[in-house]
């Protein structure tokens, strides 16, 4: 949770609070900034976008493996998760559906894509394609 130092208006007493951070699905890791360096599955991953353009997360797992890349689900919306908070992937929600109509509940009819960003590509170009 980020912390703010705040001033009472009244007495000018100075404090700290601690603010909940909400973000909505598909924004990303919200400890993003504090990754320093990326890890061998970031980098294989904005590898496989960049190759292959928007995939969705079962695509990019399956090119996983075949390079002998074993990976959980869990683990890979984490990496993405992570990488879309950092800024260098986005994801795309095609299409929402109703649901239940009483109830006003919808869910996404068509699987969510990733993609790089501008940022993403200027990193690959610049850190993964010209490193061995």
């Amino acid at each position: 949770m980020p912390i703010i130092m705040v001033t009472c208006p009244k007495c000018g007493h100075k404090f700290v609070v601690k603010v909940p951070r909400e973000r909505r699905k598909g924004m990303g890791a919200h400890y993003a900034d504090r990754i320093r360096k990326l890890s061998p599955l970031h980098r294989e991953i904005l590898k496989i976008l960049w190759e292959h353009g928007a995939l969705p997360k079962r695509k990019i797992q399956g090119y996983l493996f075949e390079q002998g890349i074993r990976v959980s689900g869990n683990s890979l919306s984490g990496r993405l998760s992570e990488l879309a908070g950092m800024g260098y992937i986005e994801c795309e929600w095609s299409e929402v559906a109703i649901w239940d109509r009483d109830k006003m509940m919808y869910r996404f009819r068509k699987t969510p894509v990733w993609y790089l960003t501008s940022k993403g590509r200027r990193y690959v170009k610049e850190e993964i394609l010209r490193r061995p």
